[in-house]
């Protein structure tokens, strides 16, 4: 049902959106079920970072049961701004 909700509400929003908002039905307070850690002697932080997030959690994410995922920690990879 809420798919219709945000379909609807599709016509309210910017055009230039890649794809419509997603809804995920979680509990915040919610306690991690599992929580890893990275680190590698060859990629830097920001690589580390883009991997975990790119792949590793989407994966995770397309397990059954699963309802969310998070990357965290450490920093993102600079955008070229100073």
């Amino acid at each position: 049902m809420c798919w219709r909700r945000i379909n609807a509400a599709r016509g309210y929003l910017p055009a230039n959106l890649p794809n419509n908002p997603t809804y995920r039905k979680v509990n915040p307070s919610d306690s991690p079920i599992m929580i890893l850690s990275l680190t590698s002697t060859t990629l830097s932080k920001g690589q580390i970072y883009d991997a975990a997030s790119t792949i590793l959690a989407q994966r995770l994410a397309q397990i059954p049961g699963v309802g969310q995922v998070s990357v965290g920690g450490s920093s993102l990879p600079g955008c070229g701004l100073n």
